[in-house]
């Protein structure tokens, strides 16, 4: 009896085995088929980074407000958006590190992430390390320092080791999810279409399109402002290797629509410009704004996002405000 239940074991592994392996090499071969829509944009962005060394004298960078709200064709024609849904100053750093290293240094760089990105760090392992942009020798750096400090779960996660080399293998257990709902093949004309649309606008792209939108976005919902010790750490490595790379620096904020903005409590606000200030006060030669913008719900596209009128607004502001920088 145990020789046959042998036999029919060896049967199944030489069956599973093989499909594995075959879904697997699908995974790493044709991302653009069963993908996420956001997977186009940091495929588009990791392919400009290792890209032509074109040079851009501004670099747009931070989170996902800040990729719907820089125009770079608003704005000036040497302007190049890189900023990614989801990202914290540390996915920033290892991006404009790795950018360095194809692309002439610009002039500028202008950041923008939203409070709560600072706070903590919330999508490292849903997107960047999911759709295979941080480099393997960063993802190992970010890992030894993390474990320095307090409060990284979201970062070490359990058997995070494990968990990267499944990722890194692109073992099925964990694009299963994305193969099914997108029937394998099924999102290839929207990622292509993405991937185009953000090459265009250079870098830019929309999340909400709603006409306006009163809803509560994250800061809203918290009580206070704490600032992430090892975000701050990037932040301050993302000023010294703009400083070492003679590019001056800029720390702005995406606006908040009038609901959000009249519910934040007096202790984020409070906090939050604390934290700015002491940076601002560490790095002297960085242009920080420490505070916070409120425009009309009519020009959000969701919670958080600035819709097209929205946007066209701030860049009209941003204009203004830096005209030494954006002409």
């Amino acid at each position: 009896m145990w020789r046959q239940i042998g036999r029919l074991f060896i049967k199944f592994i030489g069956i599973v085995l093989p499909v594995f392996a075959a879904l697997s090499l699908y995974c790493a071969l044709f991302p653009m088929w069963y993908m996420d829509g956001e997977y186009a944009m940091y495929k588009q962005q990791k392919d400009y980074i290792t890209g032509n060394g074109e040079y851009n004298r501004v670099l747009i960078m931070g989170d996902s407000r800040t990729k719907a709200g820089f125009i770079p064709d608003e704005l000036s024609n040497d302007c190049y958006n890189l900023a990614l849904g989801g990202t914290t100053p540390i996915e920033g750093y290892y991006a404009l590190k790795e950018y360095l290293e194809y692309h002439p240094a610009p002039e500028y760089v202008v950041m923008a992430y939203a409070p709560m990105h600072y706070m903590d760090v919330d999508a490292l392992w849903t997107r960047n390390i999911y759709f295979h942009v941080m480099n393997p020798e960063d993802a190992g750096e970010l890992f030894l320092i993390a474990a320095e400090y307090e409060d990284c779960e979201n970062i070490l996660i359990e058997h995070y080791r494990l968990e990267y080399m499944m990722y890194r293998l692109y073992l099925p257990n964990k694009y299963c999810t994305a193969l099914k709902n997108a029937g394998f093949v099924g999102r290839h004309a929207f990622n292509t279409d993405k991937y185009a649309q953000v090459t265009a606008q250079r870098g830019q792209s929309y999340f909400g399109l709603s006409n306006g939108s009163g809803d509560i976005n994250g800061e809203a919902k918290e009580s206070d402002f704490t600032a992430s010790d090892i975000v701050t750490f990037y932040m301050q490595r993302l000023f010294d290797l703009c400083k070492e790379s003679n590019i001056q620096v800029v720390v702005e904020q995406l606006p908040m629509n009038e609901t959000s903005r009249s519910i934040l409590t007096e202790d984020f606000k409070e906090h939050y410009r604390d934290y700015m200030y002491e940076l601002a006060v560490a790095n002297p030669t960085v242009r920080i704004f420490g505070d916070f913008y409120m425009y009309p719900n009519d020009y959000f596209g969701d919670a958080d996002h600035l819709n097209p009128v929205g946007a066209q607004a701030y860049c009209q502001f941003m204009k203004e405000r830096y005209p030494d920088i954006f002409n």
